[in-house]
Parts: C-alpha cells; sequence; structure tokens
C-alpha cells in the first residue's frame, strides 16, 4: 500500500484516504505485525518468558526477605555493572568525533540533495504547533525538494486550524488520520510512511526547533555512506534548560544520552535506541524495515534496536534540535513510565526467542538490549529495594556481626557507582555548554523519580500495556 500511496499527488492519496479509510487505519495499527510477527509488541509476551519473569520476581523477594545480605550484594553488583557499562559507553563517546578532530561530511549540491519528507505527528499541539511551522518555512533546503506533513487526528480542529493560522509554506500539508486504535505516535507517523514522496525522511515533534541546516546535514552523512546507514540521529537539548531545577537535571541527562552515550555505541559499532525526534531515515530502507510498531509505546527504541537486528547501522550527527524539558514532577513522571514501559516491550518482542536474539545481534548487540534497553527500568526497579537494604545493613544489627564483610564493600561499590554517575554527568553537561555544570552533583536524586516511573510502567505493562501518557507542552517564543 505504501508504495502505491506515495507515487500519487497528494489530491490523489487524500480521495484514498477517504473512500478507505478503514483499509488505511487497518494497515497503520496492523501493518507492521502482519510482515513481522515476531518482532512485534501486540502477541505480549512468550509463555516462557511469562515464567521467567515471574521466578525472578519470586526469587527477588524471596532473597530480600530470607537473605537479605545477600540480596545487598547481588542486587549492588547488578546496579554497579549498569553503571560501569555506561560509564564505558560515555568514554567512548569522548573519544567520537571531538569537536574539530573530523572534517564534516562534504556537503551535497543543491541540484543533487534528493527530495526530503518531513512527518510532524501533532495531537492536542494546538498551542505550539504553530511556532514549529513558521520555523520549518526557513529550513534551509530546497522548497521543491521538500514535503511537510501534518499529521493531526480528525477529532482535534484545533490543532488544524492552529497550523492553517501560521500561514505555512506551499509545501506543508495538513494529513487528517483515519480514526481508529492504538492512538499512539507510531499509529500516526505509519501513514506518514505510506504517503512519503521523499527519498529521506525525518520525523520532528511539535515542540521541536531543529538546525535550519539539520536536513543539509544529514543529506551529506547519508551520501558519504553506502546503503547500510538506514539512520541519522540528530542530537536533542533542551531550549529551557535554566528554568529550574528539574529542567536542569533533564538537561543534563539529555546531554549525556545524545552527546555521550548514542555516539559512544556509534563508535563502539553497537545498535543505537534512537531518540523520538530528530531521526533521519532512507524512505525505502524505512519501508523494508517495516515502518513502526504502532502497539510499542517507545517506537523509536523499537525501531534502533531492529535497525541493528536486520544488518543496518545507525550514526549521529552533531546537528541540534532544541526541544522544551518537562518542568513539573508530575508530566515527568508520566512521560518517563511511557519510556520505561517501551524499554521492556522492547526487550520482550527481541528476546522472545533466544537463540535468534544472538543470531541477529551478536553477543555484544545483546549486551545493548539487556544491559543499556532493559537495565535502564529494571535497575529503577530494584533501587527502593537496594536503598533500603542498604540503610538497614548500615543501621541494623547486621554491621557488627559477620555480615560487615559483604557490607562494606556493597556500600564502596554503591559509591562508585554515584561517583562514575556524577562524573559523566558532569562531562556531558560542560561538554555541551549547559550553565552550572556542577549541579551534577545532585543527578543521584533524579532517579528516585525514576523508580516511581519504573514501578507506574510494570503496572501498565502488566493492566494496560498499550495506553499512551501524552507529555504536555507549552508555547514558547519562537
Amino acid at each position: 500500500m505504501a508504495e502505491a500511496l506515495a507515487g500519487r499527488g497528494p489530491e490523489a492519496q487524500d480521495r484514498f484516504l477517504r473512500e478507505r479509510s478503514s483499509v488505511v487505519a487497518d494497515e497503520m495499527a496492523n501493518g507492521f505485525g502482519r510482515r513481522y510477527p515476531e518482532l512485534a509488541a501486540k502477541p505480549g509476551f512468550a509463555r516462557w518468558q511469562l515464567v521467567a519473569l515471574v521466578a525472578a520476581v519470586t526469587a527477588v523477594a524471596a532473597a530480600v526477605t530470607f537473605v537479605p545480605l545477600a540480596a545487598l550484594a547481588l542486587l549492588t553488583a547488578a546496579v554497579t555493572a549498569y553503571s560501569l557499562l555506561n560509564a564505558v559507553i560515555a568514554v567512548a563517546g569522548l573519544l567520537h568525533r571531538r569537536p574539530g578532530a573530523a572534517p564534516a561530511d562534504p556537503p551535497v549540491p543543491d541540484a543533487e540533495l534528493p527530495s526530503y519528507t518531513v512527518l510532524v505527528p501533532a495531537y492536542q499541539e494546538a498551542e505550539v504547533i504553530g511556532g514549529l511551522v513558521r520555523h520549518l518555512a526557513q529550513l534551509d533546503y530546497p522548497p521543491d525538494r521538500l514535503e511537510v506533513l501534518i499529521l493531526v487526528e480528525r477529532h482535534d480542529p484545533d490543532t488544524r486550524r492552529a497550523v492553517l493560522a501560521a500561514d505555512p509554506p506551499p509545501f506543508v500539508r495538513i494529513v487528517q488520520l483515519p480514526p481508529g486504535p492504538p492512538q499512539t505516535k507510531p499509529r500516526s507517523v505509519n501513514l506518514g510512511l505510506m504517503l512519503a514522496r521523499g527519498e529521506l525522511l525525518v520525523i520532528f515533534d511539535a515542540e521541536d526547533r531543529p538546525d535550519v541546516a539539520q536536513l543539509r546535514c544529514a543529506a551529506a552523512r547519508f551520501a558519504a555512506r553506502d546503503g547500510r546507514t538506514a539512520c541519522v540521529q540528530a542530537q536533542l537539548l533542551f531550549r529551557n534548560a535554566t528554568g529550574n531545577w528539574l529542567t536542569r537535571q533533564f538537561a543534563m541527562e539529555y546531554a549525556l544520552r545524545f552527546g555521550l552515550a548514542l555516539p559512544g555505541l556509534e563508535r563502539l559499532r553497537l545498535p543505537i535506541p534512537l531518540g523520538g525526534t530528530s531521526n533521519h531515515f532512507r524512505t525505502d530502507t524505512l519501508r523494508a524495515l517495516g515502518g513502526w510498531d504502532a502497539w510499542n509505546v517507545t517506537e523509536d527504541a523499537d525501531l534502533g534496536m531492529r535497525c541493528a537486528a536486520m544488518g543496518y547501522r545507525t550514526e549521529t550527527i552533531e546537528s541540534i534540535t532544541w526541544e522544551e524539558a518537562l518542568d513539573t514532577v508530575g508530566p515527568y513522571v508520566r512521560q518517563r513510565t511511557r519510556w520505561f514501559k517501551g524499554f521492556l516491550t522492547t526487550t520482550m518482542v527481541h528476546t522472545r526467542r533466544p537463540a535468534r536474539t544472538l543470531g541477529r545481534f551478536g553477543v555484544s548487540g545483546a549486551l545493548v538490549l539487556l544491559g543499556v534497553v532493559a537495565a535502564a527500568p529494571v535497575t529503577a526497579l530494584l533501587q527502593p529495594a537496594l536503598s533500603a537494604l542498604t540503610v538497614l545493613a548500615l543501621t541494623g544489627p547486621v554491621w557488627s556481626s559477620t555480615g560487615a564483610g559483604l557490607v562494606v564493600p556493597a556500600v564502596a561499590a554503591q559509591g562508585v557507582s554515584i561517583a562514575l554517575w556524577i562524573a559523566v554527568t558532569f562531562v556531558a553537561a560542560r561538554r555541551a555548554g549547559l550553565a552550572a555544570p556542577w549541579l551534577a552533583l545532585f543527578s543521584p536524586l533524579v532517579p528516585v523519580l525514576w523508580s516511581a516511573a519504573a514501578w507506574r510502567a510494570a503496572h501498565q505493562l502488566a493492566f494496560s500495556p498499550f495506553s499512551w501518557e501524552k507529555t504536555p507542552h507549552r508555547p514558547n517564543a519562537d
């Protein structure tokens, strides 16, 4: 269907969407699952995964209850291993394309620039979408090779009116989505992929402000690489980083992830879990990958892992997209809940058949799947138990007993993990030019929110695995 729709003009596409609405809606939601059932989220856990999950939870609960010192040692080892792995990846990122150390990709002459499709999924974004439309009008890219598809739900007339009020240029087009479940971002962009006529494709969120030359930068990277490079991820940073303590911490986290961690994974030739915006694709390759899984709430990380599983590469570029950091705890926890739920879903999908997982990813790729994607929510889930055991070990009778031989190394290892986290966060913040990087000293407090989000994610994974908690955005000066 995608090839047939992409070959039509906008009027013919709109007519097809009206006349075949139910067929298109089904393809948006379920097309990926039909093409790649083994990699689809909707079927849920395999039976062996459920048995293993119950066994693991029971084992941890029993250990915490009956052998707390052994549990303390094991949980400390798990968290320390996660910290060490992230530190290694961050160091690799420091060594990857240091500023001024490598020449930029040769620019592509205007006459040779490929056509580009920009997808903007927008739901209840009337307050911010106008700013993005005006910003996209200023992109440094030939207008005759650019199409922007604003993907709007039919029951969201306010967003549609806001796009029109922003006086969009001719290459901006509003596409009204056929109704149907699930109401998720990946379902929306799947329609955009069906309609896309560009050779390259990128997603921007409604609050984004990408560098005006970002499309040229990505096109140059694709031109400099072979067809196995499927995706180019730009950096994400926050334009309201100095708003309050939470936005500063969020900005440092993004500086670490997009400035060090993802480039580090690229340098180590490991799979890259994508960010949710500013990922640029070869359109034909994206279609070959199946597009997005509409039932996975972190469709970005899932697609990044699938790229690696199917033999494609993802690279990073230094071009920046400026976003809006959440500045209150409630929305932050809800957003992180969705991320963690999606990370757990992605891990479930790619481990249903362990032998095939190793065959697709290799040992190093499986390490990223388990040690980065899965470990983020799992360590957040374990953190309350680890903290409680540590406090009891330091204040209870165990401290003066033979158990002290386990407590001291455990506490020391936790101290090393915290120090590593502070160090890499500080370095990332300084490298990104953030104000007051010394606030990295307080970054170990943020995992308290992560733990709350992880437990919410576990509950939702059991009872509402496909629900999507929308992140609210506020208008900002353009």
